[in-house]
């Protein structure tokens, strides 16, 4: 299986309630060696339309989730409508960045970085860097300010689910 089939499978996990892996940078060692807990980031928006990192732990327990396979870790279900892909130019948002121009995200959604690096930056200044089969959680909906996306240097490749 190719990288992409790997991290779209990846995703799809990820939006049904359950993940097999995807660890965001901020999840320590431990974490990252319990199936039993999820951690993936969360921009959310304050009163004072600012924009800011959180990270989420999500307990998973055993369910038969697929018989005859054996029981997998599963929680943090959350509705979802839909799910589609976006593709984007490397470089792309770095003018954004110059100006200082922050975006909202359009909807509460889940998104998945497949291929390619994402920096995002709060307006309270803190930057993550998401890389493929990291997990974020936008919140950030108008009227808040919003965050700043940028692609590395090679296109990049996002799920979003909603």
């Amino acid at each position: 299986m190719n990288r992409i089939g790997f991290a779209a499978r990846i995703s799809t996990l990820v939006f049904a309630g359950f993940v097999v892996m995807a660890l965001p940078s901020s999840v320590s060692a431990e974490d990252a060696a319990d199936p039993s807990h999820f951690t993936y980031a969360r921009l959310y928006c304050t009163q004072d339309g600012e924009s800011h990192f959180q990270n989420v732990t999500v307990e998973l327990r055993q369910m038969n989730f697929a018989p005859p396979a054996s029981a997998i870790n599963i929680g943090g279900n959350s509705a979802a409508a839909s799910a589609f892909f976006a593709g984007f130019d490397q470089h792309w948002g770095t003018e954004d960045l110059q100006k200082r121009l922050n975006h909202p995200t359009p909807a509460v959604q889940f998104l998945t970085v497949l291929r390619g690096i994402f920096s995002i930056t709060a307006t309270d200044g803190e930057t993550r860097q998401l890389n493929a089969g990291e997990v974020l959680r936008l919140e950030d909906t108008s009227p808040c300010k919003g965050h700043i996306t940028v692609v590395g240097d090679q296109p990049g490749f996002l799920m979003f689910a909603r």
